[in-house]
């Protein structure tokens, strides 16, 4: 009777294994320690029936980040630059540290649930496919990949610095013949640190926008697919639609969602309520989406490919 019972045991621990294989969590930080920490003490206390690792890299962050890594001792793997390169080679050298076979991207303020990783796995039972998130298509946080696929297109390119490198490894494991698929596992995206406080803030923070969205012509100078044309809303292969680019800024990227001067990270800066609201969040957009075009267009000079 004991042979039998410990043999059903063995089984399901086996199995339970296969199902949720071993896997390596990366986070890439820059001046986020506050909620880095809680992300890091959530991860820490996952229930998992496997092991996994948290490797966290330090993109040159000029707060208290690294003293605080260092205080987690072998519970973490920490790996520390001196200075700012960018959070695509921050997370080459977190996965060259990694050890096991799913890579997980978790961002330094998403803070998961105690099942998250669980629900990750989930996706992974099909072989055919190579990246799984609970994020948006075509990634960005809480978004896992098979690591032998991430080593075979060469990682995170380099040239994107920051913003769509998630999307553009995504579609190069896809061109490989791997599925995308979506998963529902539940964590916190905490936005308070990058929350825009006071004018000059603000401007930064738009400026910031308009910066990072230059590298939707690289990736469309990279991936000229139909795929990639419904991904960034491309009309006639050289325009994106401008009404998407106001929803942008309106909070109406998202279906049924009221009109917001947002993002679509979740940060609202001002809220719907009077119609002297509604005409500033209108014109606040207007500005978003001209200042918009011609950030891509100086992109588009600089790469050779007209995307505005």
């Amino acid at each position: 009777m004991m042979q039998k019972t410990a043999t059903k045991l063995i089984q399901k621990t086996r199995s339970s294994v296969e199902k949720f294989p071993k896997a390596s969590i990366v986070i890439a930080t820059l001046n986020n320690e506050p909620i880095l920490k809680k992300v890091i003490e959530g991860l820490l206390k996952l229930d998992y029936p496997n092991d996994f690792e948290v490797i966290v890299a330090n993109d040159g962050s000029t707060d208290n980040t690294w003293k605080m890594l260092q205080g987690f001792g072998n519970k973490i793997k920490a790996i520390n630059f001196e200075k700012r390169g960018g959070v695509c080679r921050t997370r080459n050298a977190a996965i060259k540290a990694a050890k096991h076979p799913i890579l997980i991207n978790m961002d330094h303020d998403c803070i998961p649930d105690k099942n998250w990783l669980k629900d990750m796995m989930k996706g992974f039972e099909n072989p055919k496919v190579g990246v799984v998130s609970a994020y948006d298509y075509f990634g960005g946080t809480s978004t896992g990949f098979r690591k032998e696929l991430v080593e075979r297109v060469g990682g995170y390119d380099e040239a994107y610095f920051f913003y769509r490198e998630d999307t553009d490894l995504s579609f190069k494991i896809m061109d490989l013949g791997y599925d995308f698929k979506l998963v529902k596992a539940n964590y916190i995206h905490d936005h308070e640190m990058v929350k825009p406080k006071g004018l000059k803030s603000m401007i930064n923070y738009v400026l910031r926008s308009w910066r990072i969205h230059q590298n939707d012509i690289l990736l469309y100078k990279k991936h000229p697919t139909k795929v990639c044309q419904e991904f960034l809303h491309i009309k006639f292969g050289f325009l994106i639609d401008p009404f998407w680019d106001f929803s942008i800024a309106t909070g109406k990227w998202e279906k049924g969602a009221k009109l917001s001067l947002s993002s679509p990270r979740g940060i609202t800066v001002l809220e719907n309520k009077t119609p002297l609201h509604t005409l500033a969040i209108v014109l606040a957009g207007i500005v978003f989406v001209v200042g918009l075009k011609l950030y891509r267009l100086k992109a588009s000079i600089k790469h050779g490919k007209l995307l505005i």
